[in-house]
């Protein structure tokens, strides 16, 4: 009987450890999906954005994924803006005014450098978060342990009209695996609001200052092919182009893609031609269009 009473006792003390390990499991599922166990830092360059920064901060700070930092850049603005910040009261914002403008790429590097969270997002003060982006791409780079992930988002051009990027046929090369070949004989298609990336490697790759546009193309450019990416399938960003953007000049454009034409990626040879076909095409358009 004796026998009996201890087998009996063996058999609750096992169910009892497993209940216990089942509900440390729970646990950590909860604090890997709840914001505890990991910070995003959300960075957020601006220069004279103080009519616009104030939604655009909010817009990060009403995420559903409430483990962040906000470290607003202030490139030097000469407006309003540092008020603008300081209106907001909440402690996650970080606000680092620099002596002088340098342009978007600097600011965004600075906020990197002072990045303390283990995944990095881009907004812009003119920008717009959708309430869950951050939370939705997070569980999507962690399922598919990739270094960065990037969603779709809604383009609204000066307020009149507004267009989706990734569009169909992007899509599609998404779909079928070919992201790399639609990106460099078709161009990007993959805007830093869109992008949340692993922080230690995008300490590494900082954003080139000497770009005048298409630094984000660039950036994944150095990525590609050595990382995995992964992407969010879902509208999660409104962009606003504003008549002042710098994608309204295209001189800046061509500056860039001559830049890019003396760049050496990680690319075999026929990527490396698909690629020069690519710039050659977009350098030769701009030029008929402007001369």
């Amino acid at each position: 009987m004796t026998i009996d009473l201890d087998i009996d006792n063996n058999l609750i003390n096992q169910k009892i450890i497993f209940k216990l390990l089942f509900s440390i499991l729970i646990i950590i599922i909860y604090l890997k999906f709840n914001n505890i166990d990991f910070k995003v830092s959300v960075i957020i360059p601006t220069y004279n954005r103080g009519n616009l920064i104030i939604n655009s901060i909010k817009s990060v700070l009403n995420q559903t994924f409430r483990n962040l930092e906000v470290i607003v850049v202030d490139d030097g603005s000469t407006d309003n803006t540092e008020d603008e910040v300081n209106k907001i009261t909440d402690k996650r914002i970080k606000y680092i005014k620099l002596s002088s403008n340098r342009g978007g790429s600097n600011a965004r590097n600075v906020g990197i450098k002072n990045a303390t969270g283990q995944f990095i997002s881009f907004q812009d003060s003119d920008d717009i978060f959708y309430p869950n982006k951050i939370e939705k791409q997070i569980k999507n780079i962690i399922n598919k342990n990739s270094i960065f992930d990037f969603c779709k988002i809604n383009v609204i051009y000066n307020s009149t009209y507004s267009y989706l990027i990734p569009n169909a046929r992007q899509e599609n090369s998404i779909i079928k695996g070919e992201i790399f070949n639609e990106l460099i004989s078709r161009g990007n298609f993959i805007s830093t609001q869109s992008m949340i990336i692993r922080t230690k490697y995008m300490k590494n790759h900082l954003f080139d200052i000497e770009m005048p546009r298409l630094q984000d193309y660039d950036v994944i450019l150095g990525m590609i092919p050595k990382v995995k990416i992964s992407y969010t399938n879902e509208v999660l960003v409104d962009l606003h182009i504003q008549n002042n953007s710098v994608t309204h000049s295209p001189s800046k454009l061509k500056k860039a893609i001559y830049i890019l034409l003396n760049k050496k990626y990680d690319f075999n040879k026929s990527q490396k031609e698909s690629f020069l076909k690519y710039l050659k095409y977009l350098l030769k358009f701009y030029f008929n269009k402007t001369n």
